[in-house]
């Protein structure tokens, strides 16, 4: 009888821990901005609207974690330029990076050049729709991901709630 209460409370614990998200309503840009912007849903789908086609979201291992037919919203690249990254001379440029971070301290980074030089950044979106639908409380309502990663689960960040642009 012990060993029954004792699996419950430990099966109650675990499953209680697995909500412990902070939800990102919403989504700060900062650093080197000359704008730094602080948007929720709404004022994202106000901005130019980018919607993916289907794709897979493969993890580190090469397994492929979900299908997804759809992502909405705006595109990493377009927020930037809304931001207007502050830089004094074009050397800096190779030296900028642009850090992703979720409200559980999960981060990814991207350079500049990555996003503004390359086809890999017509495809960081940062979304809050998936297969048609609004982000649910567990997906955090503000997301990113890059598509065109070979492994895209890594920088596939739920809870996304700052951009910050940095110099190294």
């Amino acid at each position: 009888m012990r060993s029954l209460a004792f699996l419950l409370l430990l099966s109650l614990f675990l499953f209680s821990n697995e909500n412990n998200y902070k939800v990102s309503k919403n989504l700060e840009i900062s650093g080197l901005v000359l704008n730094k912007l602080n948007l929720d849903v709404k004022e994202l789908e106000k901005l130019s609207y980018f919607k993916s086609g289907s794709t897979p979201v493969i993890c580190m291992s090469g397994e492929t974690k979900d299908n997804v037919k759809s992502y909405e919203g705006v595109l990493l690249k377009d927020l930037l330029d809304k931001a207007v990254i502050d830089i004094n001379s074009r050397k800096d440029f190779n030296k900028i990076y642009i850090q992703a971070i979720s409200s559980d301290g999960y981060e990814a980074i991207f350079s500049y050049n990555e996003i503004f030089n390359t086809k890999l950044g017509d495809n960081i979106i940062v979304f809050y729709k998936k297969n048609g639908k609004y982000l649910e409380d567990y997906q955090g309502k503000i997301a990113l991901i890059s598509i065109d990663d070979i492994r895209n689960g890594p920088r596939h960040i739920k809870w996304l709630e700052k951009i910050i642009v940095g110099k190294i």
